[in-house]
């Protein structure tokens, strides 16, 4: 298929013009997906209850027998969908006997244009791309970039359907709605006896215009030169809906059915093929309802999108001057976009939901805030150990040496008078006894001493009391293992010792 290429390099004012024009068409998008996505989400709630009521009420009946009873009723029918009618087609000569309808597709050869954007070093240049193609709609040539690529205003014939005026389900008839909605085409065969009437129709038809008529594959080719198809050359095929099974519920209206209006004001005129239960149908609906309402929520969402980016556009052609810089616009433009049509169509949907759904939108703000709450407060916090209330205070320094506090758990005060053992008999290490003692320059080795079981110490001066040991109380180191030529000095030096070794049972 032949194509043509045009790089179009528009100056930076003419590409400043378009931005504000597109801006303009930004803010139209802008605005209107905010409706799209309220009003949806009330349809949304209005389609559901309506399934929900009619799946309580349907009744299902047999399509070959009438029931008056049911007049007026939501009821539920399987059946073969027929006519008795025979469909024409008077402009090209072709009859479709017994089907419920009949399409003639015409497509046009034509021209089509397609652009795209690359970055020059210098310029971005808008490149257009021409090529041909066949399609059934009409290719308006007149705003084309490049001349040359002209398109006819019109064709000469268009598509058309042609559809049973009578469709019958049983002994019921079916509403317009329910035929509208039955398009399972499928391609007509071009039998040979009767080909050759649609070629000669054709001619009388068009023959003028045409210099040659004929038949290939599954189309009607009406053409200028054969096998070189040329810009404004036709094809038609055609296409009909076979009597099929279809499963509907409908409102029972006499012998005709017809659409059922709910509580809510939504209609329900439901069809399936093939033999299909009334809860599979309501079912299908439900999802065909969620389908719908994230599909207009997307749809919302990209025009709020290609809204507000199309707005931003200025912006990017102000900085194309510079290459580089115009890219990084470019993206920096999207990233932003994208990040307020999402917050805006969240919010929209949230305000939606408080209008339609004010029930459940509480459920989901509750929801939220307990989640928050248990962010924040609901982690478990570690364990404070119990203060004794007492500040430790720091140990005078003996003979030259720090005794260190931890070997001092709970301070007491102790006198001669009452020395503190403990009920053990601990034995206080040699190494622990000379670094509290003996100056690490004069190392001395001393005895373990054995403490005496008799005097017993109160629980209460073990919890409070801090050990306070007087100066003149304990006589100074001398090079022999003998703490003191003092024995009451060795006694309490001695007492003390052993109680920094006695984890207190009970505080």
């Amino acid at each position: 298929m032949p194509n043509s290429y045009n790089v179009n390099n528009q100056h930076w004012g003419d590409r400043m013009k378009e931005s504000l024009t597109v801006a303009l068409i930004g803010f139209t998008l802008f605005f209107g997906a905010f409706p799209l996505l309220f009003l949806n989400e009330g349809h949304s709630v209005d389609r559901a209850q309506a399934l929900e009521e009619g799946g309580r009420i349907v009744t299902s009946v047999n399509a070959n027998h009438v029931i008056e009873d049911n007049d007026g009723r939501l009821i539920h029918l399987s059946g073969e969908a027929t006519t008795n009618e025979v469909l024409t087609d008077f402009e090209v000569g072709v009859d479709a006997t017994l089907m419920l309808k009949l399409r003639r597709m015409v497509e046009m050869y034509q021209w089509k244009e397609s652009e795209e954007s690359k970055l020059d070093i210098l310029l971005e240049d808008s490149t257009r791309t021409y090529s041909k193609i066949w399609s059934k709609h009409l290719i308006d040539s007149k705003h084309f970039e490049q001349e040359g690529h002209k398109n006819p205003a019109d064709m000469p014939i268009s598509e058309e359907t042609f559809t049973a005026q009578q469709v019958k389900l049983g002994e019921f008839t079916l509403s317009k709605g329910f035929v509208d909605k039955i398009n399972a085409y499928s391609d007509l065969k071009i039998e040979e006896n009767w080909r050759g009437q649609v070629l000669e129709k054709l001619n009388v038809t068009f023959g003028q215009q045409f210099e040659n008529i004929y038949f290939k594959g599954e189309y009607f080719y009406l053409v200028e030169t054969p096998k070189l198809h040329k810009i404004g050359d036709l094809r038609i095929k055609f296409q009909i809906v076979q009597p099929t099974t279809i499963s509907v519920i409908a409102k029972q209206v006499g012998f005709r059915l017809a659409a059922y209006t709910t509580q809510v004001g939504e209609s329900i005129e439901l069809l399936e093929y093939g033999t299909v239960t009334a809860e599979e149908i309501f079912e299908r609906a439900t999802m065909s309802n969620v389908i719908e309402t994230w599909s207009s929520r997307l749809t919302g969402f990209l025009m709020m999108f290609f809204g507000i980016f199309m707005v931003f556009s200025v912006l990017v052609v102000l900085a194309s001057v510079v290459p580089f810089l115009g890219r990084f616009v470019e993206i920096a433009t999207t990233i932003t976009s994208f990040i307020l049509a999402s917050v805006f169509s969240l919010i929209t949907i949230a305000i939606a939901w408080l209008f339609y759904r004010p029930v459940l939108s509480v459920i989901l703000i509750g929801i939220a805030i307990f989640f928050l709450y248990f962010l924040k407060y609901g982690r478990k916090k570690p364990p404070v150990a119990p203060e004794m209330g007492i500040p430790q205070q720091p140990i005078p320094q003996q003979m030259g040496s720090v005794i260190p506090q931890t070997l001092v758990p709970q301070p007491m005060v102790v006198s001669q008078q009452q020395p503190v053992v403990s009920q053990q008999q601990p034995v206080v290490p040699q190494q622990v006894l000379a670094s509290m003692l003996v100056p690490q320059q004069q190392p001395v080795a001393l005895q373990p001493m054995i403490v005496p079981q008799q005097a017993v110490v109160p629980q209460q001066a073990v919890a409070l009391q801090p050990i306070v040991v007087l100066p003149q109380q304990v006589a100074q180191p001398t090079g022999i293992p003998h703490l003191s030529q003092n024995p009451d000095a060795n006694a309490f030096i001695q007492t003390g010792l052993a109680f920094e070794s006695v984890v207190p049972q009970k505080i």
